[in-house]
């Protein structure tokens, strides 16, 4: 079983201390004078018990303003002092912006913490600021007392339920000319445009750690009848979107990844992954792309309700078993409905629950359930849901099927249990032989295929890591493009002669991903 990247705790003490070399957070703001570093230690201390300070009477402010009017004493009280604080900052370091990225805070590109007595303010403002799409609020030189109350009446006013919800805090900010605001939509998962390869990289292996980690938390909810955060899927799924955007092939190789002790919450994830790479395949646009992929990431709720000893059971299940098993599509798209987050939803999502396991030719299950068609988004999951499936070891199944293997099964019934021409966009989207798949080289090296080639001539010819030398040596190798030629000749330097199944060679793929 592959271990998974830990993940990131929020802080347990107070104090500010020099931003170090972090892969994950790039704030985006230039400096424009001091640093904090350049101060003494004593100034570092006075600037560390300041910010604490501004965020106890944010948090106070903002609380006030759900209670009184602007010109409510009890309300300036709160202000007065954070106006305060705020010009002090202004006068020193020219800026005063923050920076929230998942449970951290960045004060003027430096990293903030906060002890035990100051975490509630932090989270309050913190939660609100993520309801709110806020992921950068700032203030610069020229604010004044008045701009600074409209502006938390704003926040306070706003309905963080509504789509588009920072769309519409920009535009009242406008509306009202509050020109010495700063604010930046939330960044998914701190994913920016500007991110090295080792960065995306890295970034991907930690959002699909925090997708398994997501989902495991929404299916505890879930039978504790609890609102289990859909924003938060929502993001996760859209940062997904993002890091496929930027390198496809690392996002589909952590698809590799199998946990066997908790199938459904590893598979669900892979799932949404191929499924999102599919749609971008047939040209789904991005707000398609985010239901297909939520659609996918809950598409087996429903097993749920099945007993552990049938989902686990070995060998062959017998006529009440299959029964119960063909009933999950049921109960998946019944616990959706229940929902107390329900409007938050995608509909298509009760489809791909209900639909997932019928036939382009309308048989398979369940039975009960008939249109005159099965609907995209259910036919996407499906051929994804039986490739990563055939590709697991299970338990009524002596041994998974290598990744290439599973392609030739599931090609074996085009047009009958699989949508003809979406299965075409598969194949060609996963390849000959697909990431992941491991391989022998004419030269007896050993490789592992990290990147497919999207050329018609040269399917046959994709980028592989080697992982042996031609002694069968285990070794961590540069990844080699077979289409390289060997010098002066018309003849390639590479080819793959077979793959193998990396099981009989204690071959962990996801770790060789994992380790990238």
């Amino acid at each position: 079983m592959s271990a998974l990247p830990d993940e990131i705790d929020l802080i347990g003490e107070i104090s500010i201390e020099t931003e170090k070399k972090d892969t994950t957070v790039q704030p985006q703001e230039n400096e424009s004078h001091n640093r904090i570093s350049d101060y003494s230690d004593s100034a570092q201390r006075e600037i560390s018990r300041t910010v604490e300070e501004i965020f106890i009477r944010f948090s106070s402010a903002w609380k006030t303003a759900q209670i009184y009017e602007p010109n409510n004493l009890t309300f300036i009280k709160q202000v007065e002092p954070l106006f305060a604080l705020i010009q002090n900052i202004l006068n020193t370091e020219l800026k005063a912006i923050f920076y929230f990225r998942d449970n951290t805070l960045f004060f003027n590109t430096v990293r903030v913490k906060f002890d035990f007595f100051s975490y509630q303010n932090f989270k309050f403002l913190a939660d609100e600021f993520r309801k709110k799409e806020i992921g950068t609020i700032g203030f610069k030189p020229g604010l004044d007392k008045e701009e600074l109350i409209q502006f938390i009446y704003l926040l306070a006013d706003l309905d963080g339920k509504k789509t588009n919800v920072f769309e519409e805090l920009m535009s009242r900010i406008k509306a009202q000319e509050l020109h010495h605001i700063i604010l930046e939509k939330i960044q998914a998962f701190g994913i920016t445009e500007d991110m090295s390869p080792e960065q995306i990289r890295q970034n991907a292996k930690k959002v699909y750690a925090k997708s398994i980690t997501h989902l495991k938390e929404v299916f505890k909810r879930q039978e504790q009848e609890k609102r289990i955060g859909l924003k938060t899927t929502r993001r996760l799924i859209q940062a997904i979107i993002d890091l496929i955007t930027q390198d496809e092939s690392f996002i589909i190789g952590l698809t590799n990844v199998q946990n066997y002790d908790e199938y459904t919450l590893n598979h669900s994830t892979n799932v949404a992954i191929l499924s999102i790479c599919f749609g971008r395949r047939i040209g789904l646009e991005k707000k398609e792309l985010v239901d297909l992929g939520i659609s996918s990431f809950f598409h087996d709720i429903g097993k749920l309700e099945i007993p552990k000893e049938i989902l686990e059971k070995e060998g062959k299940l017998d006529d009440d078993e299959r029964a119960i098993i063909e009933k999950h599509p049921y109960h998946g798209a019944g616990k959706l409905i229940l929902l107390k987050e329900l409007s938050y939803l995608p509909i298509r999502t009760l489809y791909v629950a209900l639909e997932h396991h019928l036939w382009s030719n309308l048989s398979g299950y369940p039975k009960s359930w008939r249109r005159d068609a099965v609907d995209l988004f259910s036919r996407i999951v499906k051929i994804c849901d039986v490739f990563d499936a055939l590709t697991t070891v299970r338990p009524y199944r002596k041994r998974a099927f290598t990744r290439d293997e599973a392609m030739s099964i599931i090609l074996e019934t085009s047009g009958t249990e699989f949508d003809l021409v979406l299965l075409k966009v598969f194949s060609n989207m996963m390849g000959v032989y697909p990431i992941g798949t491991v391989v022998v080289l004419s030269t007896d090296e050993l490789g592992i295929v990290v990147e497919t080639n999207s050329e018609t001539a040269f399917m046959l010819r994709p980028k592989v890591k080697l992982i042996t030398d031609a002694a069968g040596n285990r070794i961590n190798g540069q990844v080699v493009d077979l289409t390289e030629m060997k010098p002066g000749s018309n003849r390639f330097k590479r080819t793959i002669v077979k793959s193998l199944d990396p099981h009989k060679y204690n071959i962990q793929v996801a770790d060789y991903f994992l380790a990238m």
